[in-house]
């Protein structure tokens, strides 16, 4: 890995992000990571964009500035011993298409899960979490009338949404494909670029191996880790709904074999 390549962990949520960012800090030291969490230090995704834009050029610009204080060091130890950026990796719920923001390449790595497990662990957290969106409603409501109710779009293809670049559009306040309007275009869109631009691609059923592959092509070490924000109480649903968030999610059972496919080359 180059030493100033800047690594996006794009963290679609329910894939096991949580365990996978306690690895991720003793790879690259906390000072090193730049969270991007909605209400965990911004209000908002372009708040934290705007604070990883300044960052990131005020980086720049010390490195530049260092550079030319340095006239009489050795300009082949300067190519050779780049200036390592502070910013090391970022991540948070981010979709896909960040690297065109922020005008600079990205090394894009992502995990992606069963989109019915998924599914069923983001209806569970609704249950369990008192500040999450559809709390209250997911007292009453089974997960099949909650998503037939109030279409909540994280039941809707979602990691074909991130991967693709429609969920990025939409936490931007742009317009993004409405529930229920995922097509083939957009899982190609989400294929390609996982094709294209990620390092890796890791499965949450398979995470060992998958925490091999980062060790393999991000030079990661000591890849041990204690499970976190694993739900314990989880009820068995009736076959009728998980056969309706099957029903609900064809793009992402398409996504999720092709991203299969590419982890296992």
């Amino acid at each position: 890995m180059g030493s100033n390549e800047l690594i996006f962990f794009m963290h679609i949520p329910k894939t096991a992000g949580t365990t996978l960012r306690q690895i991720i800090q003793r790879q690259y030291g906390e000072e090193h990571i730049f969270s991007a969490y909605i209400g965990v230090g911004a209000a908002t995704l372009q708040e934290h964009i705007d604070k990883l834009k300044s960052r990131l050029n005020q980086e720049l610009n010390e490195q530049v500035n260092q550079l030319d204080q340095s006239p009489n060091q050795s300009a082949n130890k300067s190519i050779s011993s780049p200036l390592k950026p502070e910013v090391k990796l970022i991540l948070g719920h981010v979709g896909f298409g960040l690297h065109e923001i922020l005008g600079r390449e990205l090394k894009y790595m992502t995990f992606l899960r069963h989109p019915v497990d998924r599914v069923i662990s983001w209806y569970y957290h609704q249950q369990r979490v008192k500040d999450a969106k559809y709390h209250q409603e997911s007292q009453y409501l089974s997960l099949r009338e909650l998503i037939t109710t109030l279409q909540p779009i994280p039941t809707d293809n979602h990691q074909t949404r991130y991967l693709s670049g429609d969920w990025l559009q939409q936490q931007l306040g742009q317009t993004g494909i409405s529930y229920g309007e995922c097509d083939r275009v957009l899982l190609n869109q989400a294929k390609e670029n996982l094709r294209q631009y990620f390092s890796v691609v890791g499965i949450q059923e398979d995470f060992d191996g998958s925490l091999a592959l980062c060790k393999k092509v991000l030079q990661w070490q000591e890849i041990d880790y204690i499970p976190e924000n694993i739900g314990k109480d989880k009820a068995r649903l009736a076959q009728s709904e998980i056969d309706f968030v099957v029903k609900c999610n064809p793009w992402d059972l398409e996504l999720y074999e092709y991203a299969k496919t590419l982890f296992h080359q």
